[in-house]
């Protein structure tokens, strides 16, 4: 190569050396500094009259130095050429500088080391990200972990693609089993809640959530009732999936067990590649390109000198001109942009350009110093998409969730927890949990008890307590709580779910009552009953006694008037037992048997009895007492569960017959009536129970009668007794 040649490239190299937008340095091979251009005085704070003659090592944090010299020390023996290395510069004013250092030894012409020359960049912003990011990425994956909850997620064609160690513990399959084949919703659903769940799953999948009641069946063919929440799962505004979360309601207690430990599925990949160095004139043509650009892109530097470097940039990326981001704001900016490989893919280059300007202080030429960031734009990506999901898990959530620092401070609600208790995020966010008017004055000691768990890192197990809303309204509410970690493991907060159970607590207090009322005129009417039989005899005989005696004759007229005041008595104890007139009104029976339904829910499940329903799904109305015809969906149904001892299913069917009736009909498995027997229902203090008063089925019978109706009983003895009730239609 020809001497002017050479001492051309000598002068781009000592311009490239003096003006780079990265610190350089020459190194003496004991570690002494050397000369340091602009950038690295500007990274560590010193002048260059400052750090020459310096050890790199009196700025280099003590914790680096041992790692840094064994580096150096392979170097000097031949055991490789260069080494790159994230490091810490302590600056001259004491904080720490996060660095990316890339070092070279140079030999003379018999092999001995002269020198090193060193490219430093400063990563002290990427690196705050990258924590930042984990930061966010633990914080939502810490509320997976400590979940009590069965919590997965499914494809858009309803297979598993996650679920948590709460769902494998209940369901009775292991990890492996999920991995030998795949599972779809369907197989895991038991055939009666089939259509229920294809149309909660189709619902979230088209961004509806939906909460509902479903059967499913473990491993071993168990039946398990859960109480199932489908929320979509978003990422860049595409639904990808549907997330579910399931309890288990069929044996009343929640799952505190904890989530299956999710494999760390992201992580930063450190830039192992050397920086590719570049001249361009103004108009973006290509004067000189490190040798470095051959293991970045795959083209040799000759292929690119004199060309446009825009030639090469991605079309979507066409408005991401370096010169121009650096004339408009400063002399030196960093961006990014996707360059075609010479294999024809596409990578993400991150270039930091600085215009060079000539002695008039003209622009001149654009240094530009890029590395490949395609690992950590990936990286980037699937850590923003994972927080994107997790972030549609809280904000979908059909239950208010609120998500406080390691201060006590709340930093997130979701839309539920606006809805229930009627404040934005913008009026709380950033308050104390004691200052937030939500905690009634009487429930605080209870709120110092779960602080004191949740910073011992203990979760706070589910129960039912008051809380607060905006306007002061006291809701029934169920509590969880657990703490949120870092990656430390340190505590870095806590989560808390509410869910509102105000409608559960209106029905057990209405099925109390209920029962109060039963219990009432049951014995109004055994009461009344036992008394009349003696006061019949005793009646007799004194009109007998009478009749033989003329005497004090006044005393058998008293006796008898306080016997008639007996009977008059026992005669208004037994109206306690029958149903009263009242007004009519137009109601949907359907509504009227799914509130009965959850009333008995209860009383069914402890009985082992499963109440399944199937309705017309034309709503169906009559004029009827809404009160009255609820005592005889009640009579029925509580008949149907105590012919049942050993479990069953009740079925409650509904269906329109023509134009102008409605028929429900209530069919269980119990021991059945004996066809003698069925004829004398109905019969005052006729009755099968050992308990019974007979005065049930006689009122019920009553009721729909003065509604217009009829009842038809069929039974079977040891298959089951089916209750068809017929009533009159009313259209709008």
């Amino acid at each position: 190569m020809p001497i002017k040649h050479l001492l051309r490239n000598e002068d781009i190299f000592q311009l490239a050396f003096v003006h780079a937008p990265i610190g350089m340095a020459i190194i003496s091979t004991d570690g002494q500094l050397i000369q340091v251009n602009d950038s690295v005085c500007s990274i560590v704070g010193y002048t260059a009259d400052e750090l020459t003659g310096l050890s790199f090592l009196d700025i280099t944090h003590p914790d680096d130095v041992k790692r840094n010299w064994a580096l150096i020390g392979e170097l000097l023996d031949g055991k490789r050429e260069s080494y790159q290395l994230e490091k810490r510069y302590i600056h001259k004013k004491g904080h720490v500088v996060w660095v990316l250092l890339r070092s070279t030894l140079l030999r003379d012409g018999d092999g001995e080391p002269q020198f090193f020359i060193s490219q430093i960049t400063d990563i002290t912003g990427m690196k705050q990200s990258e924590l930042e990011l984990r930061l966010s990425k633990l914080r939502y994956q810490s509320l997976f972990e400590h979940h009590p909850d069965l919590i997965y997620s499914l494809d858009m064609d309803g297979y598993l693609t996650f679920a948590n160690q709460t769902f494998h513990k209940t369901f009775g399959y292991g990890t492996n089993d999920f991995k030998e084949r795949p599972f779809h919703l369907k197989s895991l659903t038991a055939p009666e809640s089939m259509h229920q769940t294809e149309v909660g799953f189709q619902a979230a999948a088209n961004g509806m959530p939906q909460r509902y009641e479903a059967v499913g069946i473990d491993s071993e063919g168990n039946r398990i009732v859960f109480d199932v929440t489908n929320i979509p799962i978003v990422v860049d505004g595409e639904i990808i999936g549907v997330h579910g979360l399931s309890r288990d309601i069929s044996k009343q207690k929640e799952l505190w067990e904890k989530l299956q430990e999710s494999q760390e599925m992201y992580r930063l990949i450190s830039d192992n590649s050397q920086d590719m160095i570049t001249y361009s004139s103004m108009d973006g043509t290509t004067l000189f390109i490190s040798p470095a650009l051959t293991k970045v892109l795959g083209y040799e530097p000759w292929e690119l000198i004199g060309k446009p470097f825009s030639l090469f940039r991605h079309p979507d990326d066409a408005d991401v001109d370096g010169a121009a981001l650096v004339s408009e704001h400063s002399d030196t900016k960093t961006h990014t942009c996707r360059i075609l490989h010479k294999d024809g893919h596409y990578v993400w280059i991150e270039t930091t350009s600085k215009i060079v300007r000539d002695t008039k202080g003209e622009e001149d030429k654009i240094l530009g110093v890029g590395r490949d960031i395609t690992k950590r734009k990936r990286a980037e990506n699937e850590l923003r998409a994972t927080k994107e999901r997790l972030e549609s898990f809280i904000d979908h959530n059909i239950d208010p969730i609120m998500v406080f620092d390691a201060d006590n401070r709340l930093i997130q609600v979701n839309e539920s927890f606006e809805r229930t208790f009627g404040w934005n995020s913008a009026e709380i966010v950033g308050q104390l949990v004691i200052d937030i008017r939500f905690v009634a004055p009487e429930m605080m000691p209870e709120l110092k008890r779960n602080l004191a768990l949740l910073n011992a890192g203990q979760p706070v197990p589910s129960y039912e307590t008051i809380r607060l809303c905006k306007d002061g309204t006291r809701l029934n509410v169920n509590l969880t709580a657990f703490p949120l970690r870092d990656e430390q493991g340190n505590i870095s907060g806590y989560s808390v779910s509410l869910r509102d159970i105000t409608d559960r607590k209106q029905a057990e207090e209405l099925m109390i009552n209920s029962e109060k009322l039963s219990i009432a005129g049951q014995l109004a009417a055994g009461i009344a009953h036992e008394i009349r039989n003696p006061i019949t005899a005793i009646k007799g005989f004194i009109q007998l006694l009478k009749s033989g005696y003329t005497e004090k004759r006044q005393y058998f007229d008293i006796m008898l008037s306080e016997i008639a005041r007996i009977e008059m008595i026992s005669s208004e104890l037994l109206l306690l037992a029958k149903p009263q007139t009242v007004m009519f009104t137009r109601k949907d029976v359907g509504l009227l048997l799914k509130q009965v339904k959850t009333l008995l829910d209860s009383q069914a499940i402890m009985s082992n009895v499963q109440i399944v329903t199937d309705f017309d799904p034309e709503t169906a109305c009559i004029l009827c007492d809404e009160n009255q015809l609820k005592q005889v969906w009640i009579n029925f149904i509580k008949n149907a569960i105590e012919a049942m001892p050993d479990g069953g299913k009740i079925h409650i069917r509904m269906r329109r017959q023509g134009r102008e009736r409605i028929v429900v009909s209530i069919v269980d498995e119990g021991c059945g009536i004996p066809e003698p027997l069925l004829s004398k229902l109905g019969q005052p203090f006729y009755t099968t129970k050992e308990k019974g008063t007979g005065l049930g089925f006689m009122v019920s019978k009553r009721i729909i009668e003065n509604h217009n109706g009829t009842i038809t009983v069929r039974s079977r003895e040891n298959v089951g007794t089916t209750v068809e009730v017929g009533l009159p239609y009313k259209d709008e």
